[in-house]
């Protein structure tokens, strides 16, 4: 159970309904991450904001960028944060091996510049740093712009992990049976 109460819509301030009516109008229904964050209704939009950005504009491919995420997730131990990419990776292309893999990484599994991306971000999301040889490795494929939206991408999705983690936000219905279904090692 979460540790803080998942907001409905009629729980958020009038100003900031539309948020949530919205999400139900698109999707169906409002993430439990957002139910979570909506006690603090400014700072969560802003959060979106940047997430959007970042999941539908950046110059990363969605492949790289959706093993970037899934490292993240599973770097920090955020079954949420990691449940809720499985279905953007399929998306982008990844198998059920490769989502799977994002954990112990094998050339048998990923190209070259895939392994250089999720050894980023688990160097990043595992030592708050990426060593020279890491950085380099990465440097190898993308361009300086690439290489600080990798960085901004990880970073993005460790806080997003971690805040997770720290309020035990439940798994949503869709994402818990993605996560049963790929058999992730947690």
């Amino acid at each position: 159970m979460a540790r803080v109460r998942l907001n409905e819509t009629r729980d958020l301030p009038e100003e900031h309904r539309r948020i949530f009516e919205r999400m139900e109008e698109r999707q169906g229904g409002v993430l439990n991450i957002f139910r979570a964050l909506s006690h603090c209704p400014e700072p969560m939009r802003r959060f979106m904001r940047l997430g959007s950005w970042l999941l539908e504009e950046g110059r990363l491919s969605p492949a790289l960028r959706e093993l970037a995420i899934l490292r993240a997730g599973w770097e920090c131990r955020s079954r949420y944060e990691f449940s809720q990419h499985v279905s953007f990776a399929r998306r982008a292309g990844l198998t059920e091996a490769q989502i799977r893999g994002v954990g112990d990484p094998t050339i048998q599994l990923f190209d070259p510049q895939q392994m250089a991306v999720l050894a980023f971000a688990g160097e990043l999301s595992r030592d708050a740093a990426v060593s020279d040889a890491t950085w380099s490795a990465a440097a190898s494929f993308f361009d300086e712009a690439e290489m600080v939206e990798l960085a901004m991408v990880t970073a993005y999705y460790n806080m997003v992990s971690r805040m997770l983690n720290a309020l035990e936000v439940e798994l949503d219905a869709r994402a818990a049976a993605d996560f049963e279904a790929v058999g992730a090692p947690f």
